[in-house]
């Protein structure tokens, strides 16, 4: 009798091991959606423009991720590591923006920088 109990336990532990492991595989496949942040006419140089635009890449990270999004768990963990990884997507382009304008190196064509994500 102690051997089945111990064999169910190992098949349950091997089971609940290998659910999260298929689902990893589904989000490898996920779609990559990107959208376009304008700043062209905020003045990175000043910190009221780099927190605009701050919160613009933040505000379209959460349009990105929205409330549909398939990975979203009970508490809403899986929608905030989605919301951090498409606000880190975008990091090395706002800071090469503002670092652009704070040396006085300002380009308006092309003023737009990409926020993407898995889902």
């Amino acid at each position: 009798m102690l051997k089945a109990i111990t064999a169910l336990g190992a098949i349950a532990v091997a089971s609940a091991l290998f659910v999260p492991t298929a689902s990893l595989a589904n989000s490898m496949d996920a779609e990559l959606v990107s959208a376009s942040v304008y700043y062209g006419d905020l003045n990175l140089s000043h910190s009221a423009g780099v927190n605009a635009l701050s919160q613009r890449i933040k505000g379209t990270a959460q349009s990105l991720c929205g409330s549909s999004f398939r990975y979203e768990l009970v508490n809403g963990v899986g929608r905030k590591v989605c919301v951090t990884s498409a606000v880190a997507s975008a990091q090395p382009a706002f800071e090469a923006a503002v670092g652009a304008a704070r040396r006085g190196s300002v380009t308006i064509i092309g003023s737009s920088l990409i926020v993407s994500v898995r889902r």
